[in-house]
């Protein structure tokens, strides 16, 4: 049972991650507030002031993500 709880926790972080990044590809005040986070410790503060619930696991993800991710077709094609 304890398991099942931790797993909805780090999902609905996970979300909330999600929700920042769509949220702040929308919103030009709060995309400017958070280009200032110069680590990830100030964006996580930057999240949690502004009512995001972020954990240090869902950047270390989402940053393992960004790397792995292939090339977008435009960048490809550029080559």
């Amino acid at each position: 049972m304890g398991g099942a709880s931790i797993q909805a926790e780090i999902a609905m972080s996970w979300s909330e991650l999600e929700r920042l990044v769509e949220d702040a590809e929308t919103d030009a005040v709060m995309r400017r507030a958070l280009r200032h986070c110069r680590s990830r410790r100030e964006l996580l503060l930057a999240a949690g002031r502004l009512g995001y619930v972020i954990s240090k696991a869902d950047l270390q993800q989402a940053w393992m993500l960004q790397r792995h991710a292939p090339a977008p077709a435009s960048l490809r094609e550029a080559s």
